[in-house]
């Protein structure tokens, strides 16, 4: 059984699988073809790799655009921390919010970090047979 994956790669290197074997080639792009399983492994490698790239980008970006808002929200809860008119009692909820907070942002990075590990790992399992590739590229 032959291999024919058709995909086009423009100069900067980003993939574009076409949506089917009819579609032309857009002229700032080269148009690819994977024969083998090794190459169709290499694409999708490059694939994922491209896919976690940009969804680090979006992390990165959240993080620079909300920054300035919880520094902001931190300020001024360390403002109502150390005021003298703050009872004891929410000086102590101010403060463990606070702990929370953080501990919270680094389980969420953390757990994006297994899931795109996660990701890699499955896709490419050495123990996967042939027929399971198949299978997995519908052919």
């Amino acid at each position: 059984m032959a291999i024919h994956l058709r995909w086009f790669e423009r100069r900067d290197g980003t993939v574009l699988l076409p949506p089917d074997s009819a579609t032309p080639c857009p002229r700032d792009c080269i148009e690819r073809e994977a024969n083998t399983l090794a190459e169709v492994e290499a694409l999708e490698r490059r694939l994922q790799l491209a896919s976690r790239c940009v969804a680090e980008q979006e992390v990165e970006r959240d993080d620079a655009v909300f920054a300035a808002s919880r520094e902001r929200v931190r300020a001024d809860l360390t403002t109502t921390l150390a005021s003298s008119h703050t009872d004891p009692f929410e000086k102590e909820f101010i403060r463990e919010y606070l702990k929370l907070r953080d501990e919270k942002r680094a389980r969420h990075r953390q757990r994006f970090l297994e899931r795109q590990s996660y990701l890699m790992a499955l896709a490419h399992d050495e123990g996967k047979s042939a027929d399971s590739m198949l299978e997995k590229l519908d052919l």
